[in-house]
């Protein structure tokens, strides 16, 4: 699961709708420009996109997914619920190794606008993650970089 980029990488957040109605966001990040080998996954409890400064979430590394997962929306076979696009974007640069990362995504908008955050990845255990954005530019002044966990 180790990459650097400074290419561009396809990246998804689906909420994942479970028969039991149960749910959660998938995060998944290409590990290739275009988008074709396995997605980097990981299990979060809330969106990463909409975190404000100083807000944390945890994550867990899931198994790597199919690429098609980059622009699917609806029911996943073998009844494991459906799913739905809540935001899509670009890792712009970065990089993300065994035991961290600092990512810089620029989220896409559906009416084609978007922002960009700056994503600290700190691993906690053999597939836990906590995340924070250390800074987020479009929400005013005074967003001074936080690097502490």
């Amino acid at each position: 699961m180790c990459f650097t980029t400074t290419t561009g990488r396809p990246t998804v957040l689906l909420l994942h709708e479970l028969p039991d109605k149960t749910r959660h966001v998938d995060w998944m990040i290409a590990q290739d420009p275009r988008g074709r080998d396995p997605l980097i996954t990981f299990r979060l409890d809330e969106r990463i996109d909409q975190l404000a400064q100083g807000e944390r979430t945890t994550a867990r590394r899931i198994a790597d997914h199919r690429s098609l997962y980059l622009n699917y929306q609806g029911r996943i076979g073998l009844d494991r619920g459906s799913v739905t696009r809540l935001a899509r974007g670009v890792v712009v640069s970065g990089r993300l190794e065994h035991e961290s990362g600092l990512l810089e995504v620029h989220w896409v908008t559906a009416a084609g606008g978007g922002r960009r955050q700056s994503l600290r990845l700190d691993r906690r255990g053999p597939c836990d993650w906590l995340i924070w954005p250390i800074s987020v530019p479009d929400r005013g002044e005074g967003n001074e970089p936080d690097d502490r966990p």
